[in-house]
């Protein structure tokens, strides 16, 4: 059985956003096929399976903000043995761990001022937020990504989206 972690792809990177699933619960992988879509505060990628076999288990649905180190899958054999409980149990204490730690150097910040300045709008244009799968999509089906957002204003934009928009 083999654990399919969220890589800490950055140095001071501490957590992601699962965009979707490419792959659902007993489906076959394939070493390099990507299985979901990572969306960090600097870049949005795709995660690759490292290994082949069958997803066995889904860890962290799509649209959840987990720590790095965090177990998203599971991949293996219909027949091996797998402890969920002690996955669930080491994500939940991740968790919390990552959770506890946010507020530890709080002290001496004005938090609402910089919470304000972190809310307001940015004077740079707006930028597209769209999956690497959609970006691939737009571009061979010809489509604009500034198009697209405008149909679907604060989201990000998914491969279905601009098959969505496109037909």
């Amino acid at each position: 059985m083999f654990r399919v972690t969220l890589p800490q792809l950055f140095e001071n990177m501490e957590e992601a956003t699962i965009g979707s699933w490419l792959v659902s619960a007993g489906a076959a992988i394939e070493v390099g096929a990507p299985l979901c879509e990572l969306i960090t505060e600097k870049t949005t990628l795709e995660l690759p399976a490292e290994n082949s076999g069958t997803l066995r288990h889904i860890f962290a649905p799509a649209k959840s903000v987990v720590p790095a180190g965090f177990v998203l899958a599971l991949i293996g054999d219909a027949s091996e043995e797998v402890d969920f409980a002690a996955i669930e149990a080491a994500n939940a204490a991740l968790s919390t761990k990552n959770q506890a730690t946010d507020g530890i150097e709080t002290t001496g910040l004005n938090v609402p001022s910089m919470l304000a300045e972190k809310a307001a709008p940015s004077t740079e244009s707006s930028r597209i937020r769209a999956t690497p799968a959609a970006r691939r999509a737009a571009k061979v089906a010809g489509v604009s990504l500034e198009e697209v957002a405008a149909k679907f204003p604060g989201k990000v934009i998914g491969e279905d989206d601009i098959k969505a928009f496109s037909s």
